[in-house]
């Protein structure tokens, strides 16, 4: 018998995963018409590149990568993927020991899988419970936890990792989160107010690198899909993942639906 699992975060308005940081641009659903006025109901959508569950690719960081539109996505259908649990609490990180503690070694990894890393951040709606706080206290890698997983998944041939924290890496701990997000939500409008814009006018990739220095060997390296969810539905060691971005040609990531398959 065949199970399938959602592992996507529902796009909702104030969710918090893409709600927090001076680039992000919150999720916003608005009606156009509505069944009560005009007998159809049609909604106005506006969110940015990485909201919610999403893939994101080497575009991020280098602009002669593939975007969106120039991905096969068939790639993404059907794939192996190991399941890996590194259990990991509030602002925690994973660092280069837990890689070697549980992702080198084990033995149902194997060539070529998709890395589906379960920390149980991802779990019970907790995003829906701490709203900001899931995004901004998730658990995530160390630069060295990162790098060293890029070491091991060059050396298995996978191409893809994907996790339940809401961020990959580093979180603007050096700058952008004491300049921004621990600023009161009426000093720090969300993009495309002019505060975000001058700010992130100023936040000049001396600032970005440093904060956000553990996504850039995995972003580097293939594809991450990130902030999933229920990955404690999921009973078995190895799963078939199949993960489909909105497909938005130029973009250099996209929101994805991702589908765990039990077999």
């Amino acid at each position: 018998m065949t199970k399938t699992i959602n592992l996507t975060i529902p796009l909702y308005p104030g969710m918090p995963v893409g709600n927090v940081w001076a680039w992000d641009a919150p999720f916003r659903q608005e009606p156009i018409v509505t069944l009560e006025n005009n007998g159809v109901r049609i909604d106005a959508l506006s969110f940015h590149s990485e909201t919610g569950t999403r893939l994101m690719m080497a575009a991020t960081i280098d602009e002669g990568a593939p975007t969106i539109g120039q991905l096969d996505v068939g790639q993404f259908v059907n794939r192996d993927a190991v399941v890996i649990d590194i259990p990991k609490g509030p602002e925690e990180e994973i660092t280069l020991d837990d890689i070697d503690r549980f992702v080198t070694p084990d033995p149902d990894y194997r060539d070529g899988d998709i890395v589906l890393i379960r920390t149980g951040w991802g779990n019970e709606k907790r995003y829906e419970k701490l709203g900001d706080d899931y995004a901004v206290r998730t658990p995530h890698f160390s630069e060295a936890g990162s790098m060293r997983l890029t070491e091991i998944m060059k050396a298995k041939n996978s191409d893809t990792v994907a996790i339940d924290v809401a961020y990959v890496g580093s979180c603007g701990w050096k700058h952008m989160k004491k300049e921004w997000v621990d600023l009161p939500p009426w000093l720090r409008p969300p993009f495309p107010s002019e505060t975000a814009k001058i700010y992130l006018k100023n936040y000049t990739k001396e600032k970005s690198w440093p904060d956000w220095a553990a996504s850039w060997p995995l972003h580097a390296h293939g594809y991450i899909i990130a902030a999933l969810c229920n990955l404690d539905l999921i009973s078995q060691k190895r799963v078939k993942i199949t993960a489909l971005p909105l497909m938005v040609r130029d973009s250099i990531g996209a929101p994805v639906t991702v589908v765990a398959i039990e077999e």
